[in-house]
């Protein structure tokens, strides 16, 4: 069964990545991976060592306040290395489209897509959630643009210059529809109606948690911005504070919510980030690629602290139904067997909150009234995603076996 999953697998990414198109978008995330580690290693620093938060701060007594001028400095820092990834990705994206088309001058389009896109997302102080929030949407919006450039350029039947009055003309219109695109396009709204929608008593239920399992793959292979709910926090939510609330009086006989997103879906979904992807990570320390075993070595910290991105531009997982396929097999046996552990009460469900940016793999162990079965529990699904990740990563390496 699992071989027929991975044949079918990589039938559909073979057919995907000689698309021109997919090839463009693979080397243009790849192209983004020096300034995304920059970023990602930043952000790490600052969520362990420097935000009022950090994971040091909780942890360690008389541990040394960091003045707040630093803090912000390094947050501004962050920031603009946010925005610089995304548009080293929209200008590799519109060169390689492009230049794959025939089109050598790729000047002004990248100069209008580079304006467009900030214009949609960066301005009046909007910024990306995360590195991998909106590629979807970006990568839509570029190839769009690319195509009717490229459209335009054919049926022009002139020599003009590039930066002729006639191609100035369609700038300026993408520059516009980006502006009212903004204007019209409220990206936070919608996460908010995703996290109210993730507190609802449904996902306490099985069918609530086992679509969760097979919907936040998806969401993030495609690209779709992600609620925190779904990448690292869910402490906030009402079936985890009852939980709690109802430990601290009565004990664990009763609990009112023992199977939620927290017990389930973040104690033992997220061991690297969405889709358990730290054993991915493991897995890529002994392939024959040197690349990719260099890839991975760059992730590991990241990865051990649920900071998966550097996978997902470098592989990239980016529409990749190779890594989709296991991805969504991992959380769907880690649900199945932490959902019946828990309803049989063989593990307490995790209900004290930890400190914040604490990895998710320690979740089981310190989160849990049980943490020795609890433990034993995360250990052995780690195992099991190490088991399904592995013929998938084979057939993935496959493509590069003549780099050693």
């Amino acid at each position: 069964m699992l071989n027929h999953v991975v044949n079918t697998a990589q039938k559909l990414d073979h057919a995907l990545i000689h698309r021109p198109a997919f090839q463009a978008i693979s080397a243009a995330m790849q192209q983004s991976v020096p300034i995304l580690a920059i970023d990602i290693y930043c952000r790490l620093f600052l969520k362990l060592a420097i935000s009022p938060d950090a994971l040091f701060v909780n942890i360690f007594n008389n541990y040394p306040i960091t003045p707040d001028s630093i803090t912000d400095r390094l947050r501004f820092i962050i920031q603009n290395l946010d925005i610089a990834v995304t548009m080293i990705f929209i200008i590799g994206l519109t060169y390689h489209y492009l230049t794959q088309k025939g089109i050598k001058n790729t000047t002004l389009p990248i100069v209008t897509n580079f304006i467009a896109i900030y214009a949609l997302l960066f301005v009046k102080g909007q910024v990306l959630a995360n590195n991998a929030s909106h590629y979807l949407l970006i990568t839509f919006l570029i190839l769009l643009s690319s195509h009717s450039y490229y459209w335009y350029y054919n049926h022009l039947k002139i020599a003009a210059s590039p930066f002729s009055l006639r191609y100035l003309l369609w700038s300026i219109t993408i520059i516009a529809a980006s502006l009212l695109l903004h204007f019209g396009l409220h990206l936070s709204r919608l996460t908010s109606i995703i996290s109210n929608l993730l507190a609802q008593n449904f996902f306490t239920t099985f069918l609530g948690l086992l679509l969760i399992a097979i919907l936040s793959p998806l969401l993030f292979i495609f690209g779709f911005s992600l609620p925190p709910e779904l990448t690292s926090n869910q402490t906030s939510f009402n079936a985890m504070v009852s939980n709690l609330d109802k430990f601290l009086t009565h004990g664990s006989s009763a609990l009112p919510f023992p199977e939620n997103l927290y017990s389930i879906y973040g104690a033992f979904s997220l061991f690297g980030g969405v889709g358990n992807t730290l054993a991915l990570n493991v897995l890529l320390l002994f392939v024959a690629s040197k690349n990719y075993r260099r890839l991975g070595i760059l992730s590991w910290i990241p990865s051990l602290f649920d900071n998966n991105y550097l996978l997902y531009a470098g592989l990239p997982l980016f529409f990749r139904p190779l890594i989709l396929a296991p991805m969504i097999l991992v959380n769907i046996t880690s649900m199945l067997i932490s959902y019946v552990a828990i309803a049989g009460h063989i593990v307490q469900p995790a209900i004290f909150i930890t400190p914040n940016n604490l990895p998710n793999i320690l979740l089981p162990t310190l989160a849990s009234a049980t943490p020795i079965r609890s433990t034993i529990l995360a250990i052995l699904i780690f195992s099991l995603s190490l088991l399904i990740y592995r013929p998938f990563i084979q057939r993935f390496m496959t493509e590069v076996t003549h780099e050693k």
